[in-house]
């Protein structure tokens, strides 16, 4: 078993009579059969779905979580880690990954994302692939690459689109 991290990024408003919701378990499920721990911030949908999935195969799960917080982890999640505010927890979440694995979400997903590419192009973090499930993020993409040639080359080198869990078990080693 590897000591891969993906983690996965995504909308905690998704509900278990989703499509989207089946589809998450089901590359949660990809994720943890090929080895990789499964993270993700410890909650409730996309967080919970990719959880389950990964559970349903046997996989490690890990929750990053906020202390102050009341919600209760989802089901799914064999280790927590708390972290003081929501700052601490997205920097947790984007620095234990290897990859990432990213979702149709609000402005927590897109504060992710941007961390992640922020990290990267600062080098503050080595470069690391980022897979986009569905298009719901294409258009943000397009419009960062046309910031600098640097963002755009990395954006190019990091980010791809999938659109099934078929091409996840392609792409993910």
């Amino acid at each position: 078993m590897s000591n891969k991290i993906i983690t996965a990024f995504g909308s905690a408003f998704i509900s278990q009579n989703e499509t989207l919701y089946n589809e998450i378990e089901q590359i949660g499920k990809i994720a943890a059969e090929k080895g990789w721990t499964v993270c993700s911030g410890g909650y409730s949908g996309t967080m919970e779905a990719v959880s389950k999935g990964a559970k349903s195969a046997g996989g490690k799960t890990i929750g990053v979580t906020v202390k102050q917080w009341t919600a209760k982890t989802n089901d799914y999640i064999d280790e927590e880690v708390k972290m003081r505010n929501l700052m601490e927890r997205i920097v947790e979440l984007v620095g234990l990954a290897d990859a990432y694995i990213i979702f149709k979400g609000g402005t927590g997903t897109l504060v992710e994302i941007s961390v992640t590419l922020e990290l990267m192009n600062k080098k503050a973090m080595g470069e690391k692939p980022m897979l986009f499930y569905g298009d719901f993020w294409s258009n943000l993409m397009e419009i960062l690459k046309q910031d600098s040639e640097p963002l755009k080359e990395l954006i190019e080198r990091n980010v791809k689109f999938i659109s099934s869990s078929d091409e996840l078990h392609k792409i993910l080693p």
